[in-house]
């Protein structure tokens, strides 16, 4: 019979970084507090003083991971880490997925097309595809989508929880254009009543931009598809604006059902 080894296994050796805990467990606290706590909050519900925590704050601040609302005093968590989480193979698996069907999409139509993602206040261009035609009306690959002024901003804004709404919207930075009083909510009506957006585009003159939202397996809004419809003067374009929006609501959905969305029965 073999002899029992009496060589015993090591425990694990634990580390101790106080500062990295105050800062993870800070975090962990505000994510499930939908209205934020002040700080004499947060130090009476972590049971450390305030001066403990103070810096702490300050720091997770200066890097974007919790902000104060305007009029607020309560600490609230931003979308860094959902944005951290979610950086690379959810996108590249998103742009990969989307490219065939937006080149469809773009021949069908004869029209140019992109993909916007949100990210730190306002939408970004992550895939595009150029119409066949000799006429071109393309969005930059990377080029930012102002939140209030562009279609995918509004898609963005609309299928959001309120409460994201209410962080985004308190994240659009000093160069674009922030919100009048009640017209996001406007703007999330309308968008959610059609289930897309077609409004004429901000930025360049005759041109109508006709968005629908792209959904992932959970049913959140994760990239809003964008055409930048024009009309040819000498009415040679093939498809009208209403087939357009046929062939792009048809194509978010292709999308969608890619990456996991399945449509509750009826909707």
């Amino acid at each position: 019979m073999a002899e029992k080894s009496s060589k015993k296994i090591a425990p694990r050796r634990t580390y101790s970084a106080p500062a990295l805990e105050k800062g993870l467990d800070i975090l962990e606290l505000l994510a499930g507090e939908e209205s934020g706590l002040t700080l004499s909050g947060i130090a009476g519900r972590l049971k450390r003083s305030v001066s403990q925590l103070f810096r702490m704050l300050v720091v997770l601040e200066q890097r974007g991971y919790v902000h104060v609302p305007s009029g607020s005093d309560k600490y609230v968590t931003t979308l860094k880490l959902f944005e951290l989480a979610h950086r690379f193979r959810p996108v590249q698996r998103l742009t990969a997925v989307a490219a065939p069907v937006m080149k469809d999409l773009s021949y069908r139509c004869e029209q140019s097309c992109h993909l916007v993602i949100y990210y730190e206040g306002k939408g970004h261009v992550v895939a595009q595809q150029d119409s066949p035609s000799e006429r071109i009306l393309s969005v930059r690959l990377g080029a930012e989508a102002p939140l209030i002024d562009s279609c995918s901003g509004h898609l963005i804004l609309a299928y959001a929880t309120p409460q994201v709404r209410a962080a985004m919207v308190d994240r659009i930075p000093k160069h674009h254009r922030r919100p009048a009083r009640g017209e996001v909510e406007k703007i999330a009506k309308r968008v959610l009543e059609q289930g897309h957006e077609l409004v004429n585009s901000v930025q360049i003159g005759n041109v109508r931009d006709i968005g629908y939202p792209v959904f992932d397996h959970t049913g959140h809004l994760i990239a809003a598809l964008v055409v930048p419809f024009f009309s040819y003067l000498d009415d040679s374009h093939p498809v009208d604006i209403t087939s357009t929006q046929a062939v792009a609501d048809e194509s978010a959905q292709l999308i969608s059902r890619a990456m996991g969305y399945s449509p509750v029965a009826g909707e």
